[in-house]
């Protein structure tokens, strides 16, 4: 029973973790996912090197999510201080009825 239990706590886990992959993938926004919830009896030896894949899927994706806000941080740094430039002139108006 223990190793049915793990087993749909990590396809749940993964089908998360291909809805998130997805969608950053296409750019789309990525949905929100509850938790999975863990049994709570000890994971199954022979459950070990699978729950470890999909740690390191999870911690694959929170380093790429990480690299990406660092980015847009920089990015808003290096507009902090920066004045929008004046419109650009558009000529006189001339008034040909006149």
């Amino acid at each position: 029973m223990t190793s049915q239990a793990w087993n749909s706590a990590l396809d749940r886990i993964e089908a998360d973790l291909v809805t998130i992959e997805d969608a950053i993938e296409a750019g789309r926004p990525v949905p929100d996912c509850a938790p999975a919830e863990l049994p709570t009896l000890a994971l199954p030896e022979e459950l070990g090197s699978r729950a470890a894949a999909l740690l390191e899927r999870t911690r694959a994706l929170e380093a790429r999510a990480t690299e990406e806000i660092d980015g847009i941080r920089d990015c808003l740094r290096a507009l902090a201080g920066h004045r929008a430039p004046a419109p650009a002139p558009t000529g006189r108006i001339v008034d040909v009825g006149a």
